[in-house]
This record gives structure tokens, C-alpha cells and sequence, in this order.
């Protein structure tokens, strides 16, 4: 393999990756995701950035809500994670 096949390929697998972080970024941000906030997520998540809050700032993660207790009826509350998500259910 020559060097300007393996420069090409590298640099096809770069970009690829980097299309990959930006849409998972994108995902969890709540008010989506402009190259500029992106560009700062990566520098914190590499330690380039004084701050990791600054960099929390651009990009926020959504907050799950707190389970609730059920009520005095004697049910049991019962949650499931399923991948990234918790599903809860009053039971009893």
C-alpha cells in the first residue's frame, strides 16, 4: 500500500469518526449544535480548555427526572433501565 493510499484512508476514517462524535454530540445537546460549540466540546473533552464547566456550558447533557415514590396505596415502585433509558412503574 502506498503512502497516499494509506494517507487517504486515514483521513477518510478521521472524518468519519469525527461525523460520529458530532451527531452523538448533537443528540444529547438540548438546543442542538453549531460547529463552534462542537469545536469547544472537543477541546474540553481533550483538556485543552482552563474549564471543563465552559465546556459543560455548550454542550448539556438532559437530565433524567427523578423517580417518585407512589403514593400511600401500599404499591411498590419498580424501575428498568433499558440502554440509556430508566422506565419506572407502580406496582402492588
Amino acid at each position: 500500500m502506498s503512502a497516499k493510499y494509506l494517507a487517504g484512508l486515514v483521513t477518510i476514517c478521521g472524518l468519519a469518526v469525527a461525523g460520529l462524535d458530532y451527531y452523538q454530540q448533537a443528540q444529547a445537546s438540548e438546543n442542538g449544535l453549531n460547529m463552534k460549540d462542537y469545536l469547544a466540546s472537543v477541546s474540553a473533552r481533550a483538556g485543552f480548555t482552563d474549564t471543563l464547566a465552559e465546556a459543560e456550558s455548550q454542550v448539556s447533557q438532559p437530565q433524567e427526572p427523578a423517580a417518585q415514590k407512589p403514593s400511600g396505596e401500599g404499591g411498590k415502585l419498580v424501575c428498568v433501565t433499558v440502554g440509556t433509558s430508566k422506565r419506572c412503574s407502580s406496582s402492588g
